[in-house]
């Protein structure tokens, strides 16, 4: 009896093991797409948040990788409009207020500055730049426009 009951829990620990990395995956397969795609996809009343979030992690990103950069200051100023941008849109999105707002802003722009330096470095490594000849130099042209 106890075999069964173990065999059991195991097999639902595997299920639910499955169903987090499949939720997982879908989360960050929509994060990791370019800005051009993303609004194939997308409603376009989400693609506003989504474009200020992706711009201010592009900016923040080329900032915080190379401070002494000629653009940093820009690539401040930009993160930062952007940012603050995000956490409007949010606001105004899903009636949130501004301190809950920007909280989740921040984590949201945590994570993904994350993972736009990890890009950058394994792009410099590979082309000498941090942008050229991948898909965030496009999501890059997309947020100069702005």
């Amino acid at each position: 009896m106890k075999f069964l009951f173990k065999s059991k829990i195991k097999y639902l620990k595997f299920f639910l093991f499955l169903i987090v990395i499949s939720v997982v995956k879908n989360t960050y397969s929509n994060e990791i797409k370019p800005l051009e795609e993303i609004f194939n996809e997308n409603d376009s009343s989400i693609n506003s948040l989504i474009t200020m979030q992706r711009c201010a992690a592009i900016y923040g990103a080329l900032y915080f990788i190379n401070p002494s950069d000629a653009n940093s200051k820009d690539y401040e100023n930009r993160y930062k409009i952007f940012l603050q941008s995000a956490v409007l849109e949010d606001i105004k999105m899903n009636n949130v207020n501004e301190d809950d707002s920007y909280k989740n802003q921040i984590e949201e722009f945590k994570s993904s500055i994350k993972f736009f330096i990890q890009i950058y470095l394994q792009n410099y490594k590979k082309n000498n730049s941090y942008l050229k000849d991948h898909w965030l130099e496009n999501d890059f042209f997309i947020c100069e426009k702005f």
